[in-house]
């Protein structure tokens, strides 16, 4: 098992980017990250079963696992969990973090999310945030593997990056102000993020700014709530829920939001915003217009097509 899937330097960069931020993935002081993870944490203890008891243990697959934030939660709530990352570093601390807390089966693999190498139909459930599949090359690929690794009627939760938010409006403002606000991208290339096809994705190479001060690319692919939905169908997977992340909290700049240690002023405003979105996020317009959108899937059977129908 290897890390790369056809040498592709995106993977290996995200790796790279990943693994020297593990000294603070699970100290992250932000209000962009605590806000996230924190409504990840809900939706997973509200939609997925409690089986404490169940032998032999359904299995959670957790890819892009990270330090295991969310197989944490999912060990502690009976799953067996099997992680996948590229980043070496991150895996580590979730073996250690599972450990730790009792969970010897788990089971962590430092493997491309672009080919799996588990049986068909393993997985009861599937994880997919942080948002892990904005940043594989071939998220398609990615998406079918995870469905094909998916029981029937088993469940994802997936997270990806949202095209259409308040990031759009700052982007521009930022490209007129001389970059006052640190998107480190042009105004002609904050425009073009308005032209169509609007209801499909743009890719963006976002400057992430790390708690050292540091400033590294990301290059993310962007959905719509549109978009997500088609391509999960093509695979067998039917939304049931989906939110909006970062929908109202995002009228303050993410760029200022993924900031460590915010002042008290901006907590104050930030929590005001979170409590009102948190009321409406599962409702549209809410739930398609956030910088994140976290769906609910579930894999249903998929109609064969027949020889000689209208579709060939």
């Amino acid at each position: 098992m290897t890390k790369r899937n056809s040498g592709h330097n995106q993977v290996e960069n995200v790796a790279l980017i990943f693994n020297e931020m593990v000294g603070e993935y699970d100290n992250l002081c932000d209000l962009w990250y605590r806000y996230t993870f924190g409504s990840i944490d809900e939706v997973l203890l509200s939609n997925f079963p409690l089986l404490r008891n169940a032998n032999p243990k359904p299995i959670a697959l957790d890819i892009g696992c990270g330090t295991g934030i969310q197989s944490l939660r999912l060990a502690s709530m009976g799953y067996k969990v099997i992680g996948v990352d590229i980043a070496d570093e991150l895996l580590k601390v979730a073996r250690k973090k599972l450990l730790k807390a009792g969970y010897i089966d788990a089971e962590f693999y430092n493997i491309d999310a672009q080919s799996l190498p588990f049986s068909d139909n393993i997985a009861d459930c599937v994880n997919c945030c942080g948002p892990t599949l904005s940043f594989i090359p071939d998220w398609r690929k990615a998406l079918s593997e995870m469905a094909r690794c998916l029981k029937l009627g088993g469940k994802l939760l997936l997270e990806v990056e949202g095209k259409w938010n308040f990031d759009l409006f700052w982007e521009i403002v930022n490209g007129f102000g001389c970059n006052f606000l640190e998107y480190d991208e042009p105004l002609f290339t904050a425009l073009s993020h308005l032209l169509p096809p609007w209801d499909k994705g743009h890719i963006i190479n976002y400057s992430f700014k790390l708690e050292s001060g540091q400033t590294v690319p990301m290059r993310l692919k962007l959905f719509s709530a549109k978009e997500l939905t088609r391509e999960l169908q093509k695979v067998g997977l039917i939304i049931e829920k989906r939110w909006g992340l970062h929908v109202l909290t995002n009228l303050i700049p993410s760029t200022i939001l993924h900031k460590p240690n915010p002042s008290r002023p901006l907590q104050k405003l930030f929590n005001r915003l979170a409590s009102i979105e948190k009321r409406f996020n599962r409702f549209w317009p809410f739930s398609s217009f956030g910088c994140s959108l976290l769906v609910l899937a579930c894999k249903v059977e998929q109609k064969t097509k027949q020889k000689g129908g209208p579709d060939g």
